[in-house]
């Protein structure tokens, strides 16, 4: 019989990457050997929304979603212009759901649903191996003092480990370090995403913390196509913007540079999750309601690739894309980029956000050989780090 394994992780964050790393890691486990399962925790809930200062909205059912976007529809159609925008708006939440649901229904494996960290703590779910999988769960700006995201909820006599967690900063403040040292002295194996973290982690419970790569990186190029709908959504040749924006603000220079390089290089801009109100790209083509299954599409079709995303520059390079890397700051707090473009000897591809302006002088965008060959090699030592640390 298989032994269960339990990944707890952020998993239904409405983003392409962390749907798509959980889905990874959930599947490599499997292929070891075992029987994964993600622990349906809800995150954001109502203690991260207090420790943010956001409002807290209730994960709600997809027949009263449906309900909803009916209503919506109807007013449209009845021409209430009054809440025209708000219908709009509603349709599109909507849609974007919809294809992120059509996702996880096809290839989540979930445990029972736990809206909050009493709920997990009263009942945990039952497992040989507790994991803590990747993304920035161990982020005190998202999960603040959160104890599920460090396996607090299990009995005392199961294994813990962590698989690529994040801080993605490269301190933390002292009135988490205490508290997480706690948390993290009862794990029997660590790895972690970045090198910064590995260094804030093995100061903080002296022992030696493993790097490892993202698990999104573990399937390679071949094994995401195999999930991907083969039919390509844009039939023109392109460049694909995609841009996170909440670890730092990049307007207006990312539209501009994105503009005058696809004019450079002759190419269609495609934007997926669109652009911020006020700005536009003359004959763009926008995904605003864009699912797992539709990044992986316009990723494989793209021609070039700007992002300021940490999985846009992981599947850009996983893809073997030319693309560029936009970063506040090489050097600065948030390491997750940069980190890993070190890791794979591809720090070229990165630019600073105020260097934008000189197009004419850019780096080298191509991703070379010796590059996918290094995040071969991250992806091999990684999965060794995975298959021991499961049979310990």
């Amino acid at each position: 019989m298989k032994k269960k394994v339990g990944i707890i992780t952020m998993h239904k964050v409405p983003n392409f990457g962390s749907a798509l790393q959980a889905y990874a890691l959930q599947h490599k486990v499997d292929e070891l050997g075992y029987d994964a399962e993600l622990i349906d925790y809800h995150y954001p809930n109502k203690y991260h929304c207090a420790k943010q200062g956001l409002a807290y909205f209730p994960q709600r059912s997809t027949f009263r979603l449906f309900i909803l976007n009916v209503i919506a529809r109807l007013m449209l159609i009845a021409h209430v212009n009054k809440n025209r925008a708000k219908c709009e708006e509603r349709i599109e939440r909507y849609e974007l759901q919809k294809n992120y649901r059509r996702f996880y229904r096809r290839y989540f494996k979930l445990s029972r649903f736990y809206d909050s960290i009493e709920s997990i703590c009263n009942n945990p779910p039952d497992y040989s191996i507790y994991m803590t999988g990747s993304d920035q769960v161990w982020n005190p700006r998202f999960v603040a003092n959160d104890p599920v995201f460090f396996l607090d909820f299990a009995g005392v006599d199961k294994p813990r480990l962590s698989y690529a967690a994040s801080m993605s900063n490269r301190k933390i403040d002292k009135e988490f370090e205490d508290l997480y040292k706690a948390y993290l002295q009862k794990y029997a194996a660590i790895s972690v995403r970045e090198k910064s973290t590995a260094e804030i982690v093995s100061r903080m419970t002296d022992r030696g913390v493993n790097v490892v790569c993202d698990p999104s990186l573990l399937l390679n190029k071949g094994e995401w196509l195999r999930i991907c709908p083969k039919k390509p959504l844009v039939k023109e040749s392109y460049l694909l913007l995609y841009i996170q924006s909440y670890s730092y603000d990049p307007y207006p220079h990312i539209v501009s540079f994105t503009k005058e390089l696809a004019e450079k290089l002759g190419l269609k801009v495609v934007v997926l999750m669109g652009l911020r109100d006020g700005y536009s790209i003359d004959g763009a083509i926008t995904f605003e309601t864009a699912g797992p299954f539709e990044f992986l599409q316009l990723f494989r079709d793209a021609r070039f690739v700007v992002t300021t995303s940490f999985h846009g520059t992981a599947f850009a390079l996983n893809f073997g894309k030319d693309f560029y890397s936009v970063v506040k700051e090489i050097n600065g707090d948030d390491c997750r980029i940069a980190d890993f473009l070190r890791q794979c000897s591809a720090e070229h591809h990165l630019l600073e956000i105020d260097s934008l302006d000189h197009i004419d002088n850019l780096p080298q965008a191509n991703t070379a050989e010796s590059e996918v060959q290094k995040l071969q090699e991250f992806r091999g030592q990684s999965l060794d780090f995975l298959r021991e640390a499961l049979r310990q």
